[in-house]
């Protein structure tokens, strides 16, 4: 939208060089009818001035007008220049008078400049026909002697007023027409080429992101094959089957990292691991389990807002939904950990229609609404030394799975994350 208020600009641009132009025209034309012997040469001279007053003062405080009334000081102007014609008309022969195009020329700059003014085509012809009529019947003395010979044929006057005033008409509805359809039409492709711009955007984003990978997979690699073998290393020790489990869960997460870390590589891809039948709270115990035992998770409350035994089953690739789901938890530990009050992390499973919702909630600061209508684009992030990488590829990889993702604030502070996939 920004290129058609671009545009928009550039019209009230020409609009206001158009009134210097008219202005300075008025000056020219008053000093050359002051100079000349030309019939009513003093009143038409008087009228040039006060066109050329008009438009000058239309031009030095435009800025003003733009700010305040823009459309209504367009309509004013437009009345202004009937009247100031039709006194011309009436001044250089009434009906066969040379200045009768000008109600043509505001017709058409009317149209030219967007102005949707219903008054001033109505308000030609009155002015015109009146002259026309009172010159006619002889209410007003006629200035121009040569137009007299016309006045005497009462078909010729019809025929040239209705001649005259169906032009006008025709002129309104057909430049009107199709300048407002150039204009629609110019509007509708800005439109689209800002959409292509967006995509190409985003696609350019995303080769950026891809350059990254293999630095990304490269750099994690080493230390989680040394989590595991630590991991393997204590399975062998005698444990209380509650330590067992959680260390098994913990094992099986990093194996699920490591494959991840392979799937990273081939971001907007198709995803290539397997899609599986995941049980959601079974999935998210596993999950939050391995979370407790980050540096972040310190001081973190975790609140399940579900049953166990919730009957809500997704068909995804398991790695991609650890991926997907530990990120969005590590961004709410790091989201809460300023906060004094207590860090609280919740989370909420739930049927939605054929869709299995689920919702991770923190009380940290939120977000701008700036930044949440920009969340995907351009990489935005709220983190001081954040690339806002990791959402772009959360979406990818639940888009990959058929799921959704949204960011929004809690009335109450915080942020609530809601991702919904297709339940199996």
């Amino acid at each position: 939208m920004t290129e058609i208020s671009t545009m928009e600009e550039k019209t009230r641009n020409f609009l206001r060089l158009h009134s210097l132009m008219s202005g300075v025209m008025g000056l020219v034309a008053s000093l050359i009818l002051l100079a000349t012997e030309f019939p009513s040469h003093r009143e038409l001279s008087i009228l040039s001035l006060f066109a050329a007053a008009m438009y000058l003062t239309y031009f030095f405080f435009f800025k003003l007008i733009c700010r305040t009334c823009y459309r209504h000081a367009g309509v004013i102007l437009s009345q202004i220049g009937v009247g100031i014609v039709t006194c011309a008309v009436y001044f250089t022969g009434g009906i066969v008078s040379p200045f009768i195009f000008l109600y043509f020329a505001l017709l058409l700059s009317e149209a030219m400049y967007g102005l949707e003014n219903p008054v001033t085509l109505p308000a030609s012809l009155a002015g015109y026909l009146l002259t026309v009529a009172v010159q006619f019947f002889g209410l007003l003395p006629n200035p121009a002697p040569w137009s007299e010979a016309v006045y005497r044929s009462p078909l010729g006057v019809a025929l040239i007023a209705f001649l005259t005033s169906a032009y006008l008409a025709m002129t309104r509805g057909v430049t009107g027409r199709i300048i407002y359809s150039l204009r629609a039409k110019i509007e509708s492709e800005t439109v689209e080429k800002a959409g292509l711009l967006k995509k190409f955007s985003e696609l350019n984003a995303s080769a950026q992101i891809g350059s990254l990978a293999h630095r990304i997979a490269h750099d994690l690699r080493a230390p989680l094959s040394s989590i595991s073998g630590y991991v393997q290393m204590e399975l062998l020790n005698p444990r209380s089957g509650e330590a067992r489990t959680a260390l098994t869960d913990l094992n099986s997460t990093v194996d699920g990292m490591a494959e991840a870390l392979s799937c990273i590589t081939r971001f907007g891809k198709p995803s290539e691991g397997p899609a599986e039948r995941i049980q959601v709270p079974e999935f998210f115990r596993q999950l939050l389990a391995i979370a407790a035992f980050s540096p972040n998770s310190r001081g973190v409350r975790f609140v399940k807002k579900y049953p166990e035994d919730l009957d809500a089953w997704v068909c995804a690739s398991r790695s991609d939904m650890q991926q997907a789901y530990f990120n969005i938890l590590k961004n709410a530990m790091e989201a809460t950990q300023d906060n004094a009050a207590g860090r609280v992390i919740e989370v909420t499973v739930r049927r939605v229609d054929k869709e299995i919702e689920v919702c991770l909630a923190d009380n940290g600061p939120g977000m701008p609404s700036e930044a949440l209508k920009n969340i995907f684009r351009k990489s935005i992030t709220t983190k001081k030394n954040g690339t806002g990488v990791g959402l772009v590829i959360t979406r990818d990889i639940l888009t990959r799975n058929d799921g959704y993702i949204e960011f929004r604030n809690r009335p109450e502070g915080g942020l609530e994350v809601v991702t919904r996939l297709p339940a199996s």
